[in-house]
């Protein structure tokens, strides 16, 4: 078993668990697409300037076995708060097991410019890694990015993740460079594009829809381009509590269920 567990982590770093640092349900569902947005309390993950563009407070909780592998477990939980023009936030996540575990703490600040037009933020990253019986380390890793308004419906971000190359060699915790726009066409349906290019891998595309049939039932869908993966998810939002579901496909490894829950105020 630990041959086969060891085999994975080798052979597949396109996920690893710092490569999930996207890992909230919803961002999932839209492919991790949402590098500009005022919708998802989660998105600074992907670019730290978000959190200023969401008005209300957030905590989540997540969970997934990544291809439905029971020996390997991901649970994270993540917090937003708006105060004024500024908006922060921190998520601690865990994954791995007995074998092979990683954890990562990030805390989130960002703030608004300009008549709100304007965002930046920054997110400071604590890495940790543990091998059993063999290795632990730790890093610290910043990221930094902008959003801005081109027009009510219409936002522009970017972001430049693990800037500083925390772990010193860029396949480990590479950067990550992230350009995206997300498009509200009407009152139920917003559109995300997004190209990532890390240090280590090709660019990828990501784009995500979300569809909200009513006050109850919100739908995302998403494609990644590299590696190939669509994504579909689902939100069930009753007063402050909503229950989040997404399901990914790696034609390859095979599928994930990424469960969640979240409360608002």
């Amino acid at each position: 078993m630990k041959f086969i567990l060891l085999f994975i982590f080798g052979a597949v770093p396109l996920y690893a668990a710092f490569e999930y640092s996207g890992a909230d349900v919803m961002l999932q569902g839209v492919s991790a697409s949402m590098v500009a947005t005022n919708q998802s309390y989660s998105a600074y993950l992907l670019n730290p300037a978000t959190s200023a563009a969401v008005s209300q407070n957030h905590l989540g909780l997540l969970y997934f076995q990544p291809f439905g592998l029971p020996e390997i477990n991901y649970a994270s939980l993540i917090t937003h708060f708006r105060v004024n023009r500024y908006g922060t936030g921190f998520t601690i996540s865990t994954f791995g097991n007995d074998i092979y575990r990683e954890n990562q703490l990030v805390y989130n600040v960002a703030g608004t410019f300009f008549e709100e037009r304007f965002f930046v933020g920054v997110n400071l990253r604590w890495n940790n890694l543990n091998v059993q019986n063999y290795f632990s380390s730790n890093s610290l890793g910043v990221d930094a990015g902008i959003q801005y308004v081109l027009h009510p419906n219409i936002l522009m971000g970017f972001s430049l993740l693990n800037l500083n190359q925390p772990a010193g060699k860029p396949e480990e915790i590479p950067l990550k460079t992230n350009w995206g726009m997300s498009f509200r066409l009407g009152e139920r349906f917003d559109t995300y594009i997004a190209i990532r290019k890390d240090s280590w891998y090709p660019a990828s595309v990501r784009v995500g829809f979300e569809i909200r049939l009513n006050s109850l039932i919100t739908l995302h869908n998403g494609f990644n381009t590299y590696p190939a993966v669509p994504s579909l998810g689902l939100t069930l939002k009753r007063n402050m509590i909503a229950i989040h579901y997404a399901f990914q496909y790696h034609f390859d490894l095979g599928g994930t269920h990424f469960w969640g829950l979240s409360l608002r105020q």
